[in-house]
């Protein structure tokens, strides 16, 4: 595993995740409700081999924490028309830069922290 230091640490606000966690659908009229719990997971990824801890300490959260979260949501399906209702993590986003102990550059990496859950919707 590299020695590392992380430099260069950015906020990039909140992003959805791209997998959805959860999903109904149905056709309308009707109103499509999605209510769960799951559990989703902080990540963290680099271009170089690093300690999490490491980069948990960097970002200020546990990049390898998982938490049990509730979701609620709900669409109003048009009539005549099939929808879906998806819910994905929302995360707080970080990137940062990787440098040896000598100050070379070593890679990137990026850091999310989950805090909800974002929703998409469709009627066709």
């Amino acid at each position: 595993m590299n020695m590392c230091k992380v430099k260069k640490l950015k906020y990039h606000g909140k992003k959805c995740g791209k997998s959805s966690v959860a999903e109904v659908r149905g056709r309308g009229p009707m109103t499509l409700s999605l209510t769960h719990d799951e559990t989703v997971s902080n990540t963290r990824s680099t271009t170089v081999t690093v300690s999490a801890d490491v980069i948990s300490a960097a970002v200020g959260f546990d990049v390898t924490k998982s938490v049990t979260r509730r979701m609620t949501g709900s669409y109003n399906v048009p009539r005549g028309k099939y929808g879906t209702l998806k819910a994905y993590p929302l995360y707080k986003r970080y990137t940062f830069k990787l440098y040896f102990l000598d100050q070379k550059y070593a890679g990137k990496g990026s850091a999310n922290k989950v805090v909800g859950y974002c929703y998409k919707h469709s009627a066709r």
